[in-house]
């Protein structure tokens, strides 16, 4: 297995191009493993890009390289590279900018992103300013040791061509399924709900037992008069799951968000215009081309784009129904966009302003919002919980009760801030802290037993080597000194973090102190003191019917050390 490993590298860098090694450093990175692999290549094994084999390549290179401490592997298996939203992706993110992670290796560039402008910001802005190292093998890059020269600056130019080549794939694929489509020897991913792949024709659909009865349903209740918002509350009362979550419950999905899918008008609606359930293949509805700037699936309303092929498999409705379905949704959304615009100024007045930090601290849901059109002298609508699930009921909470609880939350930080105000200054004065001294004493300690353990590490091979020590004395010695090693350095680490941030936020870029003292003269609530303090307000559901509301502000972790280092200051405790 080693002389595997060690040729796999050697493939990628011999020796004679690998630049020289710079000097171990006293310091140790916490360092991370990406691997990623497309849909088109998972599970195959080509020359280390499988997943197996980019981690092996890694590996092989942190521990040529001591000064690298793994920490953690991050790997996405069947997910694009143009896709930034890749769970292990954001997972990888969310740890460097929490500072666990200092130091990312990968196999090559295009295993990290094909998207340019996104890999360039991480690479050129995001990294530098976070202290964090990037290594890719194969390309035999170190961020570290750049210095402006041309091998740095074809990073970039890298990253286009990869952009440029998966767009260039997307073309030939997509033209590729178009004509399979065309041929009717292909099927859309998504096989719409009340249908199954067919078991006796292939591309073809078939109606699902246990749920084509619920689309001829849906469309005679439509046709009858019953509104969307009626059938969905139907459909969640008799405890039929809805599509979303019946892809979960038959695992096709692995999705958390369909684990909790309801049924809703805006998926009614997009039934009841699906020329699928007439019989006929439809392509088109949920279009996905990178090339086209369509990276993930969202619905086209514009049916002229669609592909139909007609006369396909067996209809769940009849094109009467479907007709008549199609003549009262245009109704409908008429009478819509006349209500809209008779209410559009009444809108401007009433908008929405805690929609994109507003939850639920039950169930995790987004609250919903509502306007009170039969009393227009209520300038302000209410967020509710749409999960009547969970609670039984829509209890809600007034849009300007909000901005008046959230609005005193904001004071009380800023009587936080006015309260250590004389202990901030002095800190910015250059004031130490016994906490600081405390930091830089440990560290000193830290670092040379961390150097201690190297040298006699080094020392016990020539020892070994001049047959000072027996081949059993050598191999428990060195397990003995290599366990302190990783045991101290992984404090220093540890503790090298803490006395960053600590110093961070004594400083002047302590955002939570910046953006404090930015509205420290406020006299009222405003939208942008929201956005720029506010992370999330939970609402909770209590038993006695009241609600709770906890509001979680940003950078709260740099707020709590600069009050504790102003508390060491004799700053007043508020």
């Amino acid at each position: 297995m080693g002389r595997r490993k060690s040729r796999t590298f050697m493939e990628l860098a011999s020796p004679a191009e690998t630049s020289k090694e710079p000097e171990v450093r006293a310091e140790e990175w916490p360092t991370a493993i990406y691997a990623r692999l497309s849909i088109e290549n998972s599970g195959k094994d080509d020359q280390g890009e499988s997943i197996e084999g980019q981690v092996e390549i890694c590996r092989d290179y942190i521990e040529e390289h001591p000064y690298l401490h793994y920490t953690d592997t991050y790997v996405d298996n069947g997910w694009t590279g143009t896709n930034t939203d890749r769970p292990q992706f954001q997972r990888l993110l969310g740890d460097i900018y929490s500072g666990r992670i200092k130091a990312l290796v990968i196999k090559d560039f295009s295993r990290f992103s094909r998207d340019y402008i996104e890999a360039g910001n991480l690479l050129e802005n995001v990294f530098p300013a976070l202290g964090v190292r990037f290594i890719s093998v194969a390309d035999r890059y170190d961020s570290l040791e750049t210095d402006g020269s041309a091998n740095s600056l074809l990073i970039p130019i890298k990253n286009l061509i990869n952009s440029f080549y998966s767009k260039d794939m997307s073309r030939k694929v997509s033209s590729a399924v178009h004509a399979r489509q065309l041929a009717a020897a292909h099927i859309p991913s998504m096989i719409p709900y009340g249908y199954i792949k067919s078991t006796t024709r292939e591309y073809r659909f078939e109606p699902d037992p246990e749920t084509a009865a619920n689309v001829t349903r849906i469309f005679q209740m439509y046709v009858d008069g019953v509104s969307l918002s009626t059938i969905a509350n139907t459909l969640e009362s008799e405890g039929i799951p809805s599509p979303g979550r019946l892809r979960w419950l038959r695992g096709q999905t692995k999705d958390i968000r369909y684990k909790t899918s309801r049924w809703a008008p805006t998926c009614l609606s997009q039934m009841l215009r699906n020329p699928t359930y007439l019989g006929h293949l439809v392509f088109g509805r949920m279009p996905t081309a990178l090339y086209l700037g369509k990276p993930d699936y969202k619905y086209e309303f514009d049916e002229s784009k669609w592909r139909v092929l007609r006369d396909m498999h067996e209809p769940l409705v009849t094109q009467e129904i479907f007709d008549q379905a199609k003549v009262i949704a245009a109704k409908s959304q008429r009478e819509f966009g006349i209500m809209r615009a008779k209410s559009a100024e009444y809108r401007t007045q009433n908008v929405p302003i805690f929609e994109n930090v507003l939850f639920c601290g039950d169930c995790g849901r987004k609250l919903s919002y509502a306007r009170d059109t039969h009393k227009p002298e209520r300038m302000t609508g209410r967020y509710y919980c749409p999960n009547k699930r969970m609670h039984g009921s829509f209890t809600s909470i007034n849009q300007d009760k909000l901005k008046v609880i959230v609005w005193q939350a904001v004071k009380d930080q800023i009587s936080i801030f006015c309260g250590y105000d004389e202990a901030i200054q002095k800190l910015q004065g250059g004031a130490t802290t016994a906490r600081l001294e405390e930091y830089r004493s440990q560290i000193q300690s830290l670092g040379l037993q961390v150097k201690n353990r190297r040298d006699r590490l080094e020392r016990l091979y020539e020892d070994f080597a001049d047959g000072i020590l027996s081949p059993e004395d050598y191999m428990q010695l060195k397990k003995k000194y290599e366990s302190e090693y990783q045991q101290f350095s992984g404090e220093l680490t540890e503790l090298q973090g803490r006395l960053s941030r600590l110093k961070k936020s004594l400083s002047g870029e302590n955002r939570w102190l910046v953006h404090i003292r930015e509205f420290s003269d406020a006299e009222a609530f405003s939208m942008d003191m929201l956005n720029t303090l506010v992370e999330k307000v939970l609402i909770y559901h209590v038993p006695d019917g009241s609600l709770q509301v906890e509001i979680l502000f940003k950078y709260a972790a740099e707020r709590d050390l600069l009050i504790e280092a102003c508390g060491e200051m004799g700053g007043d405790k508020k």
